[in-house]
């Protein structure tokens, strides 16, 4: 049996391609780059493309010492501030979701607003405030920052996501004597789990990967998170390329552990719940 001819390609589809690859390599790179310097001596870190001819684990193991608090100060920080962002963000989203369009226009718009508020704007008036209700240098100091930049971006992506949901189920719930309490806790959370997911993903990279307010309302190492750590690899003299590196890929698995596990549910999330 004879094969069919395959199919020329065409220079539309060979640029694409081209394209596809060229941006698989601009992501690679860097991280191939990152691990193999971590592995490397002091004396090697010169070579850039060069395989470590000795490999070591000694920069892990400056890494774990120094990092792994900051590790831990990191989750204690981002899992109570992601869990409460979203819940937050889901219960302002809830009623703006069941409002005729035209009424919560401007409710809406004004929680937007705080989306549009860059961190450095308000860098010095947090860093006052925080010192003067006495959290300053402390975790939940780092919950209320963290909650009061993410209740909008969580409002805007629930309300959406809440407005897929068919009015047909709250009416039906109403029929069964579900209050508007039960219904959201009971039957559109639960139907919204994709989109929580996602949204807790992405609101979870955003708080782990934070370094100005790190940077700004810590200063010991006993709330220090993990991004303020690594900065402390590089000095104004030398830079401890090798323990960076090996702190970078410690730092990078949390994240990579929860994207994995929860990767169907942030596609469909993402989707905005055309696959429920």
């Amino acid at each position: 049996m004879s094969l069919a001819p395959a199919a020329p390609l065409r220079p539309a589809r060979v640029l694409r391609y081209a394209a596809a690859i060229f941006v698989c390599v601009l992501f690679t790179v860097p991280l191939l780059v990152t691990l193999n310097t971590a592995f490397k001596t002091p004396a090697e870190l010169t070579q850039v493309l060069s395989l470590p001819s000795e490999p070591t684990l000694e920069n892990f193991r400056i890494a774990v010492a120094e990092v792994g608090p900051a590790v831990l100060n990191s989750l204690m920080i981002t899992i109570p501030s992601v869990v409460l962002s979203v819940l937050i963000g889901a219960m302002a989203a809830y009623p703006l979701s069941m409002m005729d369009p035209k009424k919560g226009r401007w409710i809406y718009f004004l929680l937007l607003s705080g989306m549009f508020v860059p961190f450095q704007i308000v860098q010095i008036p947090v860093f006052f405030v925080t010192r003067a209700i006495g959290v300053y240098n402390t975790i939940p100091g780092l919950w209320l920052v963290h909650v009061a930049y993410g209740v909008p971006i969580c409002t805007f992506f629930m309300r959406n996501f809440f407005a897929t949901v068919p009015r047909s189920i709250y009416e039906a719930a109403q029929v069964d004597g579900c209050g508007p309490a039960g219904y959201f806790f009971k039957i559109l959370m639960p139907a919204s789990f994709t989109g929580i997911a996602a949204l807790a993903i992405v609101q979870s990279r955003s708080v782990w990967n934070d370094l100005l307010f790190a940077m700004t309302l810590t200063a010991s190492d006993d709330v220090m998170p993990v991004t303020a750590k690594l900065n402390g690899f590089v000095g104004a003299i030398q830079v401890q390329h090798g323990p960076l590196m090996a702190s970078a890929i410690l730092t990078v698995l949390p994240m990579l552990l929860a994207f994995l596990l929860f990767q169907k549910a942030f596609v469909r999330g993402l989707l905005g719940g055309s696959s429920k």
